[in-house]
């Protein structure tokens, strides 16, 4: 089993590779040098690969793909390397930034594309700060309500 998986992520190593390779040749003959981006399409890049990695690997708008293969009990290595890819952010982020810096860089639609998962990684951003800071504050809410009853059981057995 476990050759078997080890060598379905070889190949997929490999597949990675040779698309890299393909698309930085593609772009390479179309004139197109990294260095082109700016300091803008580096972070515009970075947000929609986290949002879109994160979307394939944990948001339950695509349950239907991740659980038929996640939720499979087969032993094929096939199977076991991307039960682990859809699992794992930092495999999955690679393989979407890949995908993003490409499209990005090849058409506006993908310019449209990954700024709409820029502004969604944003607002993931947001989100999750303002749901932390109501936990900490909730939080210190109970702890000076606790302190307080507990100042108040003090005061009441100090007058007994």
């Amino acid at each position: 089993m476990f050759k078997s998986e080890y060598f379905w992520n070889f190949v997929y190593t490999i597949i990675f590779l040779a698309i890299t390779v393909l698309i930085a040749s593609f772009l390479i003959s179309h004139s197109f040098l990294i260095q082109q981006l700016s300091v803008f399409d580096f972070i515009i890049l970075s947000l929609s690969a986290y949002r879109l990695t994160r979307l394939l690997v944990y948001d339950k708008v695509l349950n239907f793909i991740r659980d038929g293969i996640k939720n499979s009990v087969s032993e094929n290595g096939l199977i076991k390397s991307s039960q682990y890819f859809l699992t794992c952010p930092w495999c999955a982020g690679i393989w979407m930034s890949l995908f993003i810096t490409a499209f990005y860089v090849y058409s506006d639609f993908g310019k449209f594309f990954a700024y709409i998962l820029a502004l969604s990684g944003v607002a993931s951003f947001i989100h999750i700060t303002i749901t932390l800071l109501g936990w900490i504050a909730e939080e210190r809410k109970l702890n000076l309500k606790k302190m307080k009853n507990e100042d108040k059981l003090s005061r009441d057995k100090s007058m007994c």
